[in-house]
């Protein structure tokens, strides 16, 4: 159920505050709070009080759901040394605070789990450094495992699902761009191979966590590259929604190389909304898409939901102004 405080009344029956299927996740409502790393956990990577008085704060917004902070799966994949661990079953206490958290304000819980990759450098306690060309065929096995184990801990803290983070030059954001992956064998070469480990760690957090539980995934979709490399990057990004939807996920949200570009036509669009419009037509695909980037009118959010986006997605405007949805819907 939908928290209605600060917003007009005149507003309740506005199509954001209404209940939406993304597969088997139904929300109370369509608008969403992306992920936001706080910084704040403690250097063994537990959850500090500050982060839960955020969340409970959050929790009273109108919101259909939440998503936590990137949560690390591995120690070599903390990727600084404020961002929350999940890597054993030591975190489980944390994470069941945290959902809770999340919860209270009737709002589905989502944990959002990753592997810093490149960006673990200096963060991981002086563990190996991951990137696509230097992982050895186990320990890409050995990170499936992890996201599959991570996702099992949120299932059994109670959250409603996970979104894997594919995006922001994170580990399998990496993989899936090939100025950053350049291997030779079958997790490298053309978009099927280079979203691989991608799509195997979808089918393993699906194998673990059985039908029911929902599984998003985060993703940028385009490239900084210009040109054929772009149109190519594009291409790809078309199969990966087909393969995301075969692969039972439930909803994916579309971010960008430049997660924070400067704003296009002086704001009067979301990011990427035009590159999601193009990506929904030519893939063919009826994958429920979250919206996230530069939304920050209410024309933005009714663009979004006019262009087929299931939901929208907002982060910044939560840390400049928490009530921000009743200032977007104020009369």
């Amino acid at each position: 159920m939908i928290n209605f405080t600060g917003i007009a009344t005149c507003w309740h029956d506005h199509d954001a505050f209404k209940p939406v299927q993304l597969g088997r996740l139904r929300l109370p409502g369509r608008i969403v709070r992306s992920a936001t790393e706080m910084f704040k956990a403690h250097a063994d990577g537990h959850l500090d009080d500050a982060e839960l008085a955020w969340m409970n704060d959050l929790a009273t917004q109108p919101l259909g759901m939440i998503i936590s902070g990137h949560t690390a799966v591995a120690a070599a994949g903390r990727s600084h040394l404020g961002q929350n661990a999940f890597w054993s079953d030591e975190f489980i206490p944390d994470q069941q605070r945290l959902c809770r958290a999340m919860q209270a304000g009737g709002a589905k819980a989502i944990l959002q789990i990753g592997h810093g990759g490149m960006k673990a450098k200096g963060c991981n306690g002086g563990r190996p450094v991951y990137t696509p060309d230097n992982m050895t065929v186990a320990d890409i096995q050995q990170t499936v495992r992890d996201f599959a184990a991570a996702a099992q801990r949120a299932q059994r803290c109670g959250f409603d699902g996970v979104q894997i983070h594919a995006a922001h030059l994170y580990l399998l954001s990496e993989f899936f761009y090939p100025q950053y992956n350049h291997r030779q064998d079958a997790y490298g070469g053309d978009g099927e191979r280079r979203f691989r480990i991608i799509r195997e760690v979808l089918e393993a957090v699906r194998a673990a966590c059985g039908d029911d539980f929902p599984l998003l995934i985060k993703i940028n979709g385009d490239n900084m590259a210009e040109g054929e490399d772009r149109e190519a990057y594009f291409n790809d990004m078309c199969q990966v929604l087909r393969t995301c939807e075969s692969c039972g996920v439930d909803a994916l949200e579309l971010s960008g190389y430049h997660p924070n570009p400067p704003e296009p036509a002086g704001g009067a669009e979301p990011y990427f909304l035009a590159n999601a419009i193009r990506l929904r037509a030519c893939s063919g695909s009826s994958l429920p898409m979250i919206l996230v980037g530069g939304i920050r009118r209410r024309e933005h959010i009714e663009r979004a939901f006019a262009a087929g986006m299931a939901a929208v997605s907002l982060c910044r405007p939560f840390m400049a102004r928490p009530d921000c949805i009743a200032a977007i819907f104020a009369p």
